[in-house]
């Protein structure tokens, strides 16, 4: 089971490569209540060229959640941590759905000499509603575990073209992650500050769900707008019928825009 030892803690991660040499590396994080496994129905499309990592946030998957409690900041140092431990310096295009997307533009922000381009999939942009959300989630969890949250998210929480197979995958990470390691990542997200958006200069792709009630496209729309990227390096790509479960309920469209953006000229010239 490949794992290194970060900041006091075992963090679980997933490294795929292409047979030939590759011609761009991804970092992919994950949200609440879920994986590195969130992104495997997107990971086979990107091999044939494209050196992908995954990991695990501490309290996550197969992570262990560490003895220090965790803030965006913490998990940008795993990463960063991590990619050092794996001898991975630059040229990095971060990936990050909904909470990961948090993560995702505050390392683009604080490492920018390691950071080719970024792509969002349904961020969380933090705000006082969404806050409040998720400190009354982590009293639904104290109070009922992650059973309750298994049960309802994946239909409410999914587009008009989910499927029971999309739902039943969904349910499997949240019901597989400890009632710690969700309340942990729920402090997270009611804590964050908004990323310093006006410090990124990298190509941006941002993914949304027509049908995401987590990351509407209002708060997608102002993220865009925040990034300090050049007009014609940075777009939006909606997918109809989606909910904020992107790699799972459309792996293959996901895959697609996230490829073309990876190995396109505008990141690789970076």
């Amino acid at each position: 089971m490949p794992s290194k030892h970060i900041n006091g803690k075992s963090l679980y991660y997933t490294i795929d490569e292409p047979a030939q040499k590759p011609l761009a590396t991804v970092m992919l994080i994950h949200g609440l209540g879920s994986s590195s496994s969130y992104f495997l129905p997107v990971i086979p499309y990107l091999i044939p060229s494209i050196r992908c990592i995954a990991v695990d946030i501490a309290g996550s998957g197969l992570s262990e959640i560490g003895e220090s409690e965790q803030t965006i900041e913490s998990i940008v140092d795993d990463v960063i941590s991590l990619l050092d431990a794996l001898d991975i310096k630059n040229n990095i295009t971060i990936i990050g759905h909904s909470m990961g997307g948090i993560v995702a533009s505050s390392l683009a922000a604080d490492h920018a000499n390691r950071v080719n381009g970024v792509v969002l999939i349904g961020p969380v942009n933090p705000s006082d509603a969404i806050s409040r959300v998720f400190t009354s989630r982590i009293e639904a969890v104290k109070q009922d575990g992650v059973e309750g949250l298994a049960k309802s998210i994946p239909e409410a929480a999914t587009g008009k073209l989910s499927t029971a197979l999309h739902h039943a995958f969904i349910r499997n990470l949240i019901i597989r992650t400890s009632a710690e390691g969700y309340m942990s990542l729920c402090r997270v997200i009611s804590t964050a500050k908004g990323p310093r958006y006006e410090a990124i200069t990298a190509p941006l792709l941002l993914i949304a769900g027509s049908d995401d009630k987590t990351a509407p496209m209002e708060g997608c729309e102002a993220i865009v707008q925040r990034y300090a990227t050049n007009k014609a390096l940075k777009c939006i790509k909606v997918l109809d019928g989606i909910g904020h479960w992107h790699c799972i309920e459309a792996g293959d469209v996901v895959a697609k825009h996230i490829k073309n953006f990876v190995l396109g000229d505008k990141v690789l010239s970076t």
